[in-house]
Parts: C-alpha cells; sequence; structure tokens
C-alpha cells in the first residue's frame, strides 16, 4: 500500500510539473511581449524625469593630531589636555542644521545658462517647470497659504519661520548630503541638483561652511584667550608709559633735591615702573604663546577631489527604470493570467 501510494505522489508530482511547463510555454510570448512594452515604458517614462547632475568634493580631515605632540606647544607648557576637537563622526550633523539652510539660502548662485541670481532662495523660487512632468503634477494647483510666523517676544532670539520659509530652509539643507568613512575618515559632500553649475557652487559652499565651522569651534577657547590678552597688554603698556614718564618727570623736577623724602618718592615711582614693566612683558610672552597654540589647533583640511561641474548625468537611470518596469509588468501579467484568465486559483481550492 506504501508503495502504490508513493507513486500516486510521484505521478501527481510528474503531471504538476507538466502543467507548469505547459503553462509557460503556452503563455511565453505574451509573457516576453509584456516584459519587452513595459521595459519600453519605463524607459519612455524616464524621459519624462528632469535629468539630475551630482556634484561632489572629497576632504581629509586632520585625524589623531594633538597640540601636546609639536615643539612648540611643548615649549608653551601644552600639558596633557584635550585640543577638544570635532571628530569627523559629527560633520553630517553640522550640514544638517537649520543654520546651515539659511546659510545656503543666501549664497549667489550662476546657472548652466549663465544666469546670475542674488541667492540660491531667489533660484530655488524661480517660475520655470524643470521637466515635462513636474509641469503636468503642478498643473492646475493652487499654491498654498503661507502661515504667518509666530514669533515671541522679539526681546528673545528665537528663530520664528512662515510655513514658506520652513520649507525654503529645510529644502535648502536637504541639498547636501555628507558621508564620513569609517576607517579613514575620508569627508565626501555631495548635491544633487537639475542644474549642474548650481550643484557645484552649493558644495563648494557647504566645503566652506564646514571648514569654517569646525575651525571656529576649534579654537574659539585659544582665540578668547587672546583677544583678553591683547586687551590687557594694551592696559598694561599704557601703565607702564604712564609710571615712565611720572618716574622721568619727578626725576627732573627734583634733579638737585637731596632730601630722604625726596628719595623715598623717587623709589616708589621706580618700583612702579619695574612693576609695570614686568607685568607688560609677562603679558605680551603669553600673548605671543596663545597666538602660536591658535595657529596650531587651527584644523587642517586637505582636498582630495576639489569641486567641478558633472558633465555626465547621475539620474534618472533609464536602464535601472527600464528593468524595474519590465518585472512589474510581468509580474502584473503573471497575476492577470493566474487569477482572471486560467483561475488556476480555484482549480487549488
Amino acid at each position: 500500500m506504501a508503495e502504490i501510494q508513493s507513486d500516486k505522489n510521484t505521478d501527481t508530482l510528474e503531471i504538476s510539473f507538466f502543467e507548469v511547463l505547459g503553462f509557460f510555454k503556452k503563455y511565453l510570448l505574451v509573457l516576453i511581449a509584456a516584459a519587452v512594452l513595459s521595459a519600453i515604458i519605463g524607459v519612455a517614462f524616464s524621459f519624462l524625469l528632469a535629468k539630475r547632475y551630482t556634484a561632489q568634493t572629497i576632504l581629509l580631515p586632520e585625524l589623531g593630531s594633538s597640540r601636546n605632540s609639536s615643539f612648540f606647544s611643548m615649549a608653551l607648557g601644552g600639558g596633557s589636555d584635550p585640543s577638544g576637537k570635532l571628530v569627523p563622526e559629527l560633520y553630517p550633523n553640522i550640514l544638517s542644521t537649520i543654520p546651515f539652510g539659511q546659510y545656503l539660502l543666501k549664497i549667489p548662485v550662476v546657472d548652466e545658462n549663465n544666469v546670475s541670481y542674488p541667492s540660491l532662495e531667489s533660484y530655488m523660487n524661480r517660475d520655470s517647470s524643470q521637466s515635462f512632468l513636474s509641469s503636468l503634477m503642478s498643473f492646475g494647483r493652487t499654491p498654498k497659504e503661507d502661515t504667518k510666523a509666530k514669533s515671541p517676544n522679539p526681546n528673545i532670539k528665537i528663530l520664528a519661520f512662515t510655513s514658506k520659509q520652513e520649507r525654503m530652509v529645510n529644502a535648502a539643507k536637504n541639498l547636501v548630503q555628507a558621508t564620513v568613512g569609517t576607517t579613514d575618515g575620508i569627508i565626501t559632500i555631495e548635491s544633487e541638483m537639475t542644474d549642474p553649475v548650481v550643484a557645484a557652487m552649493v558644495v563648494d559652499a557647504s566645503e566652506k561652511y564646514l571648514i569654517e565651522y569646525v575651525s571656529d569651534y576649534t579654537i574659539s577657547k585659544t582665540t578668547q584667550q587672546v583677544d583678553f590678552l591683547q586687551k590687557r597688554v594694551q592696559e598694561a603698556r599704557k601703565r607702564q608709559q604712564s609710571a615712565e614718564y611720572a618716574l622721568q618727570a619727578y626725576r627732573d623736577t627734583h634733579r638737585n633735591t637731596f632730601l630722604n623724602v625726596a628719595r623715598i618718592e623717587e623709589q616708589r615711582l621706580q618700583a612702579e615702573y619695574v612693576l609695570s614693566q614686568a607685568i607688560y612683558s609677562d603679558l605680551s610672552t603669553k600673548m605671543e604663546q596663545f597666538k602660536i597654540r591658535e595657529k596650531e589647533e587651527k584644523p587642517v583640511f586637505k582636498v582630495l577631489e576639489p569641486v567641478r561641474v558633472p558633465l555626465a548625468k547621475s539620474s534618472p537611470k533609464r536602464l535601472f527604470i527600464g528593468i524595474i518596469f519590465s518585472v512589474l509588468g510581468l509580474f502584473a501579467t503573471l497575476t492577470y493570467i493566474i487569477f482572471f484568465k486560467e483561475k488556476l486559483h480555484k482549480q487549488l481550492v
């Protein structure tokens, strides 16, 4: 009985296999035609999409450096305090902030037709359709009303945007993508736009913003110390000059005086002059030391790949779109044949 049951199962499997072969043989031309037609539709659809170009730059930041390793810092007594530099992993976060979006909206740009715009915001607001598909999608669409910004007390410095301003800032900062290599720390900044020249200018502005932000963050404390010392040096210099003038004036007016009281006053003025001179000399030395430290702490970025205007488009990828449409068309045709024409699902019940 077991052998008979096994033979029946084998026959059933063989019949099912031949039925599948017969099914694909019957509809082979239909499936091929559906796949080819869907691919053609996909490629035709890709021509309705706007061409986009990707501009990029590659930077190599200073890694593993510390001011303690330099000769000047050791001479200045830099000690073992950390330099407080930003790690490269945080750089993409810098290029995804609202202040960065505001910065981008203010940069002047020139498009590929050599048309100048006073700012990126005016370029983004220009009245021109990017593609036939975008014009179809925007046809008959009424613009949204701009919601007024709910500004708090004007004496409090808090950002307040209208809905349009917020959309513009978000759109601007989303134009730029930054990535950092996990092993080498190489920074890649890129932007994909419909205009290759504008894309290159946006990447260039992003590179400058990142370098300036990181440099300002790294040396801000030392810069404040230099500014503080410069003011103190000016005050010490004035004090030294006043003490020197007072001492010399006293000596001129008491040249032939031999009283002990006069000598005491001269000694007091002499001590004041020596003290002011020592303070001025000490502050000047410290100021020069902090200026050297400020130069040492400034991060170094090496441009591995400079920004250039892209010549080849990065999207749409017509071959990829054609393959996707072909697979979808093949799947849709199979679904129609199985469930609607042959109704094979009813035979399986």
